[in-house]
C-alpha cells in the first residue's frame, strides 16, 4: 500500500462515522444514545465486497475510499496493522472476522480463500445457520471481551444463509484517572427532551484540560495512557447555548474534527460515567448513503443478497478509562428458493425438432395422451 493512500481511506472511515451518526440523529430519538464504529462497519463491507460482481465491487470500494478493488485486503490490513502496533501494555485493540454458513450455501472457492486473507474464522457446518446461533454470539462475545453477549437472535439467523462479523475490542486507561471520591452520584444530567435525569458525574477540580473552541461546542480531549509514545485520546463535545448535537455532528462532517486543543486550567471539569450500549439494522442508512448493496452477490454464491447489517456497540467509561467493544454482521440469503428448480412435462406439450446451424424447423407438434 502507498503511504499517501491511508489518509484517503482513514477520511472514508471517519466521514462513514458521522454521516451515520447524523441519519440515525435526524430520524431516531436521542434517549438511548448513539454509539457507532466506521472502522468495524468498514471491515465488515470490505469482506463483503469480495464476494460483488466486478461493476458493484468497484463501486463499494470507492465508497470505502479504495481505488482499486484488488488492494481491499492491504489497505484494511495496513490500517489494523498501524493501530495494533501503536499499541502498547498499557491499551488494548483487537479485530477478528468470520464467515458462518449453513452446509447447502455451495460458497465459491475464490470466496473463501478471499476471506482467509481477512484471517477469518470460517464454519460452513450448520445444517440451518439458526442452529449455531449460540456458538455465533459465543464467538461474538469472545472477541468482545463479553461486552457483546447476544447480538444475533436466533430469528434473525432462522432467516439467513450466511453471516459475515467484524468484532474488535479497545481498553485503555485514562492518562490521568478521575479520583473516585469526587464521583457524585446522582447529579442531574439535561436530557434532550427536557427532562432531568440523575447520573454518576466524574470531577476534576482546578485541574488543567485540553480545550478546543468552536462556535458551535466547546471540545475537551482526555489523553488515554501509553508507553509507547503514540496518542490515543477520548474527545467530548458540550453543545454551545442554542446549539444541539445534530448541529455539532453537521459541523465536524463539514469542517472534520478539532486539531488544536490548548491546557487550560478549569474550576472544575465533569464528565458522566456511562455504559452506553446500541444495536440496529444500518443496512437502509447505509444505502441511503450511496453504500451499494442491494443486489445479488454472485461471488459468495448463487443468488445472495444482504438481508441486514446489523450493528452492536458497547461502550463503558469510569474513572479508570474506557473500555469499548464492536462487531457489525452482514446477514445474507438467497434470494431464490433454497432447492433447485424443477421441470417435468406432465401435461400436454408443444414440441419442435431444429436444426438450429439453419434455423430450420424440422417438425413441430405437441404431446398428448388420451
Amino acid at each position: 500500500m502507498t503511504s499517501e493512500k491511508t489518509p484517503s481511506v482513514v477520511d472514508t472511515i471517519n466521514q462513514l462515522g458521522w454521516n451515520l451518526a447524523i441519519q440515525i440523529c435526524e430520524k431516531e430519538s436521542l434517549s438511548a444514545g448513539i454509539a457507532i464504529s466506521p472502522l468495524s462497519i468498514t471491515i465488515a463491507l470490505g469482506m463483503l465486497a469480495g464476494g460483488a460482481d466486478e461493476a458493484k465491487c468497484r463501486q463499494l470500494c470507492e465508497k470505502l475510499g479504495l481505488e482499486e478493488p484488488d488492494k481491499v485486503i492491504s489497505e484494511l490490513s495496513t490500517i489494523q496493522a498501524a493501530l495494533t502496533t501503536a499499541l502498547d501494555t498499557g491499551r488494548q485493540f483487537t479485530t477478528a472476522n468470520a464467515m458462518f454458513a449453513d452446509n447447502s450455501s455451495e460458497v465459491v472457492p475464490t470466496y473463501i480463500e478471499y476471506l482467509k486473507q481477512f484471517d477469518a474464522h470460517l464454519d460452513c457446518s450448520f445444517t440451518r445457520l439458526e442452529d449455531g446461533t449460540n456458538l455465533i454470539n459465543g464467538w461474538i462475545s469472545q472477541q468482545t471481551n463479553g461486552l457483546i453477549p447476544s447480538m444475533l437472535s436466533r430469528q434473525t439467523l432462522s432467516q439467513a444463509n450466511m453471516v459475515l462479523i467484524n468484532a474488535l475490542v479497545f481498553k485503555a486507561a485514562w492518562q490521568k484517572k478521575f479520583d473516585r471520591k469526587n464521583t457524585i452520584k446522582d447529579f442531574p444530567f439535561h436530557t434532550s427532551d427536557h427532562r432531568t435525569d440523575p447520573v454518576e458525574m466524574m470531577f476534576f477540580h482546578r485541574e488543567e484540560v485540553l480545550i478546543s473552541k468552536d462556535s458551535a461546542y466547546t471540545a475537551i480531549r482526555l489523553p488515554y495512557a501509553s508507553n509507547a509514545g503514540s496518542q490515543w485520546s477520548f474527545i467530548a463535545y458540550l453543545p454551545s447555548d442554542g446549539c444541539s448535537p445534530l448541529q455539532i455532528l453537521r459541523t465536524i462532517c463539514r469542517d472534520g474534527t478539532p486539531r488544536q486543543f490548548v491546557q487550560t486550567k478549569l474550576l472544575q471539569f465533569g464528565l458522566p460515567k456511562f455504559n452506553l450500549r446500541t444495536q440496529e439494522d444500518i443496512a437502509q442508512k447505509l444505502k441511503d448513503l450511496g453504500y451499494p448493496i442491494s443486489g445479488t452477490f454472485p461471488r459468495i454464491s448463487y443468488s445472495f443478497m444482504v438481508q441486514r447489517i446489523i450493528h452492536s456497540v458497547a461502550i463503558l467509561l469510569d474513572e479508570n478509562g474506557t473500555e469499548a467493544a464492536a462487531a457489525t454482521a452482514v446477514v445474507l440469503k438467497r434470494s431464490l428458493p433454497t432447492h433447485l428448480p424443477s421441470v417435468v412435462f406432465d401435461r400436454p406439450f408443444v414440441f419442435s425438432i431444429v436444426a438450429e446451424d439453419v434455423d430450420l424447423v424440422l417438425f413441430t407438434g405437441i404431446f398428448s395422451v388420451g
